[in-house]
């Protein structure tokens, strides 16, 4: 929680879990939708699953341009040692 709340002075979060991912919150929305679908064998669960990844991941393209325009070459120096996702 502390990691998602107190973002550096410049406000850019490359600490705890964003060390690792630039969108850990999304990972784990992934990971936990992707497990109930494997829980319930739901096709349909499945293919809604599917449908949020691919429009999560659109989403998550237009938070990155806005953070490289916001935070300039600090986040792109975040973005060349961290992964999107894993």
């Amino acid at each position: 929680m502390i990691n998602y709340a107190s973002p550096s002075v410049s406000g850019l979060n490359s600490s705890g879990l964003y060390r690792f991912s630039r969108n850990p919150m999304y990972v784990s929305y992934f990971l936990f939708f992707s497990g109930c679908v494997l829980l319930t064998k739901s096709l349909l669960l499945g293919g809604i699953v599917l449908v949020f990844i691919i429009s999560t991941h659109w989403i998550i393209l237009s938070e990155e341009r806005w953070c490289s325009e916001k935070f300039g070459e600090s986040y792109e120096q975040y973005r060349k040692k961290v992964r999107r996702y894993l």
